[in-house]
């Protein structure tokens, strides 16, 4: 992200030249000297939008193998005749977009809609660009984390933005911004670091997918990335021909100054885009759980635009938008691409489909994996096409009671039911009126102390959280 193009609408007071300052320093960085070993074991793979900058771009050998896919993120800065479709055939398969910001004055913490949103969303949408969103964060403590999401979370859902809706996670665009006149000069990394989880527990309380974006710098001396959620997403920005940071990333912010069709500038000329990477590992997957999945994979251009399938977990029929969303890479012409099939609600992970496109597809009838012939796949055959995964639950973490729960003494049924009376007052509020035993209602939030089975320790009890194919909490 770059800081003076959000920095001028967070506090017009500062100077332009300031905010350049800080710019250049804390986000691009100067590329360290790189070591012979690490440079041994790099591979090549050159951006689609290299009319600037670097032509190619180094990459850990830990990513070879991974699908490469390419990006940008924008705000209201980019919102000049945005041209989504041009973008598209571009090579812009993903657009993350700023949803709110916080302002970085010194005050308490004041935060914003980012005005051109809904439009930039309602345009990568319709042109089949998958998306996420991030949040300019400014926050100096837990507290403020869990602001700044429950107001990114509040604003998705006032345009009807769901987790079906997003592609990709809810990022926390971490970084500084105004120098020592900036609101958060002077934090620790203690007070960061619990920011950081206070944002991510708060956005996955509320069904979407977490994330984490800074740069290089700002990651190893303010986040302690240990104490992220395993699947709290990670996004880091070196603006270099080599990622060199020790984190383990999924995504790679590399310019601020991409060239791409029918994407403006704030000065609504070509240039000054965010352009990333994103590794997606083709063998990710480890679990059974879908036991098939059928559908056509040589499509027409047309028919690539959204391509369809149907998802089974065991003899259940999952549902997409509930249970699953499906995306395109590089699927807006003639050639090979991918469908990016993503679990949500119960289900996470995601499978890469291989698509072959051609003008027509009259008369062919070829599937990825038929329905009748998928269980005679071996595992490994399976993990080459899905790794959606049951939900799991990490002590610490804070989740949405889904269902009217019982809270009992023990993990099981043979333990005896909690009175609503013993409960905290805290805890009391969360359950339904009028009962003699503690009963949750849905919607209210639970922090995990523990995790038995299928069951979860709360403040004054044990719940359930799953069953077969029910999930009441998540």
């Amino acid at each position: 992200m770059k800081n003076r193009n959000r920095a001028k609408k967070a506090g017009r007071f500062l100077s332009a030249a300031l905010v350049l300052v800080m710019t250049l320093s804390l986000v691009a960085g100067v590329l360290p000297v790189i070591d012979p070993a690490y440079a041994a074991s790099e591979f090549k793979y050159a951006s689609p939008f290299s009319k600037t900058g670097y032509s190619t771009y180094y990459h850990k050998a830990k990513y070879s193998g991974n699908l490469i896919v390419n990006g940008v993120d924008i705000s209201d800065w980019q919102s000049k005749n945005c041209r989504f479709g041009d973008a598209k055939k571009d090579g812009v398969d993903f657009c993350i977009m700023r949803v709110t910001y916080s302002s970085y004055s010194k005050k308490d913490l004041s935060l914003h809609i980012d005005e051109k949103f809904a439009t930039q969303y309602e345009k990568a949408k319709a042109n089949g660009v998958m998306t996420g969103v991030y949040v300019f964060s400014q926050a100096k403590n837990a507290n403020e984390g869990i602001k700044e999401a429950n107001y990114a979370v509040k604003r998705l859902k006032a345009l009807g933005i769901g987790p079906e809706d997003l592609n990709l996670p809810v990022y926390m665009d971490y970084e500084f911004a105004g120098g020592v006149l900036g609101r958060m000069h002077g934090i620790k990394r203690t007070q960061a670091t619990n920011a950081a989880v206070g944002f991510c527990n708060a956005i996955k309380a509320a069904g979407y997918q977490p994330g984490i974006y800074a740069n290089t710098s700002f990651f190893s001396s303010y986040i302690t990335t240990k104490q992220l959620a395993s699947d709290v997403d990670i996004w880091c920005a070196q603006y270099n021909s080599r990622n060199q940071s020790a984190v383990n990333y999924s995504k790679w912010q590399y310019s601020s100054s991409a060239r791409i069709d029918g994407m403006l500038s704030y000065t609504g000329v070509q240039g000054k885009i965010d352009a990333d990477f994103w590794y997606l590992n083709k063998k990710k997957a480890k679990s059974d759980v879908v036991t098939k999945v059928c559908g056509k994979t040589t499509l027409s251009v047309k028919d690539a635009k959204a391509p369809k399938f149907k998802l089974y977990a065991g003899s259940k029929l999952l549902k997409q938008g509930t249970d699953y969303t499906v995306g395109g890479i590089r699927n807006n012409k003639t050639g090979n691409g991918y469908a990016y099939i993503k679990g949500i609600g119960s289900y996470s992970g995601y499978a890469l489909v291989p698509l072959k496109i051609t003008k027509t597809t009259e008369g062919k009838t070829s599937d990825v994996i038929s329905c009748a012939n998928y269980l005679t796949k071996s595992s490994t055959e399976r993990s080459q096409y899905i790794s959606v995964a049951p939900i799991s639950y990490k002590v610490g973490n804070t989740y949405v009671v889904q269902d009217y729960l019982n809270i009992r003494k023990g993990a099981g049924t043979k333990y005896d039911r909690v009175l609503r009376n013993d409960l905290s007052d805290t805890m009391k509020a969360k359950t339904a009126d009028g009962n003699k035993y503690a009963v949750l209602k849905p919607g209210v939030k639970v922090k995990c102390l523990k995790v038995s089975g299928n069951w979860m320790k709360i403040s004054g009890g044990w719940i359930c959280c799953k069953e077969n194919d029910e999930i009441y909490v998540k």
